[in-house]
Order: structure tokens, then sequence, then C-alpha cells
């Protein structure tokens, strides 16, 4: 397999083991306050390794939109570590002029993709939005990551319709989704037919297949090099015998003929084709060419409607995202976006589930100041419902011109007029008349300003910020943390899984296997330990963690007892 190599590498490659777990302290909740939907403000490094205690192995799908790093757009580079090279670049603005931005932005993802594989499912699917600067590196380390087999499709998206004068070679209209599963199992359900392709394809002409809608399939194979297929004569209801090599076996056909469904054509004397019904359909797989998925300027204009402001320059549509959700998710599935912006991702989930009646959690992290004023207030305004300052166009006039139309000036006047009279007739029920002319086609739109109330669709999420560190500047467990919270993290350093929650009393922390853990924060006595005896008569084994303990080795090994001594135990490397 192609190796890439970049300068800071081996500084990075395991630097997501010795980051330091944080709380995560929700502040505020918005809208259902049962909901475990969160917004997180905070560095996303820090914040996915803090997440790991509640959702390693658990989220189903993540979509993350990280920093293309073109030049156009400057970031900063802030993750600290031990090491020359990175702190040297602690605070660096990496812009078209930085020589070394591509091996910044590596070691920027490469923790980062790291720990987001360990928070997806073994089935999930993680979906990252990248252009022509990265696309080629980002594969690369996603090979190493989450593994070359593991690569699914990379998908070329249409992010806008526009042709740019100001490029001197190549308009770039569109961006690639690098997408990727876990393991093997992470497949992409197929999507739904649309109503436009449906009454394409399917259709009811006779009343021989009264079951619903259905199409006919041919069953005829080609035989091709390495043969396949089943040869046999089919005699038609007319008494016409095709002799073909078919799809099914003998037997299978007499199955479906049987069943009625097989198709012989209007004079009942044709090639059979198979009568495939609508709602047999499961649908139908994507492509990897996305060229009529919304655009940037649909997620300009959802920001807009709800802001009354362009306040990201390309953000992505919530068309967009809901259809990835559909290719991934089902009802209850868990989605993660570390670089949520302006919260597209968390609307996209509200929506798909109010139409579906789902139950999808979304999980958003915002490292910048802007994730409660914009992040979080926008979902807060999709919930809740906003006033809606916007733009009604209707289409007044539209014509397509041929080359001999606009160089005939008879022609062209002729349209003038008419363009002018709607002018005249209609510019007292517009605010503005917008006249335009591209690709040969000219379109004259009136547009209304609009102020209405739009309502919200319901839902809720926690505001959450990053807190306490696990530890303390002396390296003791922060006396600051409740017994949950270090509760969840024990048992996830024990068995790198999330703990159920709701089992947690003190001083029991969990069980796995017939493991039960125990914290003790000061000491863990003889009493403790025949009483932890008397209560799980069918444990496998019982881990202790405690600062201290005056039981002997050989009395713990004999009732098959550890003791993990906290904090250095706790650790987790």
């Amino acid at each position: 397999m192609p190796y890439i190599d970049w300068m800071g590498k081996d500084d990075v490659k395991d630097h997501h083991k010795s980051i330091e777990y944080k709380t995560i302290e929700c502040k505020e909740d918005i809208g259902d306050i049962d909901s475990e939907n969160m917004i997180i403000k905070g560095d996303n490094l820090l914040a996915l390794k803090s997440l790991l205690p509640y959702y390693a192995s658990s989220v189903k799908m993540i979509y993350i939109d990280p920093p293309y790093n073109t030049g156009n757009t400057s970031w900063v580079y802030n993750d600290n570590m031990d090491s020359p090279l990175i702190k040297k670049w602690l605070n660096d603005t990496v812009n078209a002029d930085d020589l070394s931005r591509s091996d910044k932005w590596l070691c920027m993802m490469y923790p980062r993709l790291k720990l987001l594989r360990e928070l997806l499912k073994d089935d999930g699917v993680i979906f990252i939005s990248i252009d022509d600067a990265e696309v080629a590196h980002l594969r690369m380390i996603c090979d190493e990551i989450f593994g070359k087999d593991n690569f699914i499709t990379e998908i070329m998206w249409k992010r806008k319709k526009e042709i740019s004068n100001d490029s001197n070679n190549v308009s770039v209209q569109g961006e690639y989704i690098l997408v990727y599963g876990k393991s093997s199992n992470a497949k992409l359900y197929f999507e739904r037919l649309s109503d436009e392709y449906i009454d394409k394809s399917y259709s009811n002409p006779t009343k021989e297949y009264p079951l619903d809608k259905w199409r006919p399939v041919p069953i005829t194979v080609s035989k091709g090099l390495n043969g396949g297929g089943y040869e046999y004569p089919i005699k038609t209801p007319s008494g016409k015998v095709h002799n073909k090599l078919w799809a099914y076996p003998e037997d299978s056909y007499e199955k479906l003929l049987a069943n009625k469904k097989v198709y012989f054509g209007k004079n009942n004397d044709a090639i059979p084709q198979r009568v495939a019904y609508l709602f047999e359909s499961k649908g139908k797989p994507t492509t990897n060419y996305w060229d009529d998925v919304a655009t940037n300027k649909e997620g300009k204009k959802e920001t807009l409607n709800i802001f009354g402001d362009n306040l990201f320059d390309t953000p992505k549509s919530v068309i967009l995202i809901k259809k990835i959700l559909q290719l991934t998710t089902l009802n209850n599935d868990i989605i993660l976006d570390s670089f949520a912006g302006s919260g597209t991702t968390a609307q996209a989930v509200l929506e798909q589930n109010k139409e579906d009646g789902g139950n999808r959690k979304f999980i958003l992290i915002e490292t910048l100041d802007y994730a409660k004023d914009i992040t979080a207030e926008r979902v807060k305004r999709v919930i809740k419902g906003y006033d809606f300052t916007g733009k009604d166009k209707t289409t007044l006039y539209e014509k397509k011109l041929t080359t001999t139309q606009i160089l005939k000036p008879e022609t062209m006047e002729k349209i003038s007029k008419e363009v002018n009279k709607i002018l005249e007739d209609e510019k007292q029920n517009y605010t503005t008349i917008k006249k335009s002319f591209n690709e040969n086609i000219l379109k004259v739109e009136g547009i209304k300003d609009i102020k209405s109330f739009k309502d919200g669709i319901g839902g809720g999420f926690k505001y959450c910020e990053l807190s306490h560190d696990i530890f303390d500047e002396f390296g003791e467990l922060n006396t600051k943390l409740t017994f949950d919270q270090i509760a969840k993290h024990i048992y996830f350093v024990e068995f790198k899984k999330p703990i159920d929650k709701a089992n947690i009393k003190a001083p029991f922390v969990g069980t796995h296997k017939y493991k039960y853990i125990y914290f003790y924060e000061n000491k863990f006595l003889k009493r403790d330990m025949k009483e932890l005896i008397k209560l799980n008569n069918d444990y496998k084994q019982i881990i202790v963690y405690t600062a201290r303990t005056t039981i002997s080795d050989d009395e713990l090994k004999d009732n098959n007892i550890i003791i993990r001594y906290i904090p250095y135990d706790i650790k987790d490397n």
C-alpha cells in the first residue's frame, strides 16, 4: 500500500492517546429537556477524546467539513504537544504563503480522524467534504486510519451551478466527499425512489397484475466469455417459442409464471420479462456523482432565511446532509459532526426525524467562539420557530433564444417591447423586477420582500462546554469531579466502551460480562470486600479502583479481586 509521510507525522501519529480527558458540562436545555442531542463548544480534539467514555463505538454516521486548506482562507494551528516542531507551529496562522501548510493540515487532521474512528460503530460510516487542495493527501491518511479495504466511494458533488469567469484555467464547480466505513460491515442503504422516477418507470397498463404499479425487467442474459445463464425454450401464451439464455433456472421461472409475475408484451408473444412491483423495490443504489443535490447557494439561502444575513461563504445545505442521513441512518442512530460550523447537520437531523418519525440523535462540536451565538442559535430557532425575512420570486417571462433570433434586430425589438410592457404592468406588484440573460435564456423575475413567522419543528438539545480535567495539575484525580463523572471514565478505561449510566450508584460503577467495578476513593477495607462478595455471588471478577487497601495480595487473589490504584491505573493510554 502506498505510504504517506510528512513533516510532523511521527509527533502526531499517537497524539490522540496522550490527550487528557475533560468533563463535558451542559449549561442549557433548549426545547425538549429529555433530548439526548448535544452541541459542544470547545476544541474538537479535546471534545472527541472526552466523548469516548460516553459514545465509543456508538456513532452510526459522522459528517465533517474541515478547513479545505486552499490558501484562500486562513486557519490557526493550535494543537499543543511536547514536540519542538509542533510548539513552533502553535498558534500559527496557516495561509497561502505558508510552504508547510499541507504538513500542518495533516498534523491537525490525523489525530482527529483517529478519535473519530474510535467513536464509530462497527458498521458506522464517515463522510468527509474536501476539495482539490487536500483530497489526495486525505485519501491516503484515511486509507491508513480506516483501512484501504474500508473505502466505500469518492463522491463528486456539484457545489455550484454557475461557471465563474474568475479562473485563468478551469472553473471549479465540484468538490469531493470521501466515504469510509469502520469495517467491512459498513454499507449504504438504497435511495428512496423519487415520485418522478416512479412515474417514469412504473405503471399499471393492464389488469393482469393488480397488486401495484410495476415495471418489466429483462430476464435474458448475455453468454459472455465465462458462460452463465440457463438455456431452455419458453413458450408464450400466443404459442411463439423463445429459446434464449435466461437469468433463472427453469424451475424458478415456472414459479414466476405460476405467481403471474411474467409479462409477454401487449400481444402475448414477446420475449418474457419479470414483473417487478413497486412495493417490492428496495430503492436504487446511490451513485458517486451528485449533480442535483442542492448547492452551496441553497446553503447560503438557508442561513439567510434564519439569520437575515449570509454568515458563511460556503455552508452546506440541509438537503445534502439529509441525503447522507437517508443513506446511512435509521430510527435511533447517533450522528456526529465535529466541525459543526453553522449547524446544518443538526437541522438536517431534526428535519429528517420530523419527516419519517425517527429518533436520531446529533452531537455537534464547534471550536470557534460562534458556537453559541450562531451554531446553537440556528438550531434553537429551527426548534422554536423564527421571524422569517426573505424574498418570493415569480417568473414573469422566460424565453430561450436562438443565435438567429439574437442576430435579428426586428426580433429583438419585439422581445424588448414585450419585456418593457411586463415591467410597466407589474412594477406595482413587486418590490423589484430582475432581468437576466444566461445560456441564451432571457428571464424576467418579480421579487417580493416577505416577512412572516416560520414555525418550529420541535425537538431539543443541550448546549454544553468542555469543563474540568479528569486530573489536576499535580496528576491527582480532580476533586471537582462527581462520582458519576469518575465512574464513566473508569468504566471506559476498563472496558473500552461507554457505560449504561442508569446503573451507576456509589460505590458501584458498572458491570460487563460478570466483571463488577467499584470505586472507593480513599481506602478499600476488608469489610468492604466481604460486602461485595455477599452482594455479587455470581461474579467472575471484581475490580476495585481505590487510593489504597489493607487487604493482602493473597487474600485478594483468593477472592478474585483486582485492585487498581488511583490516579495511576485510571489513566488511559
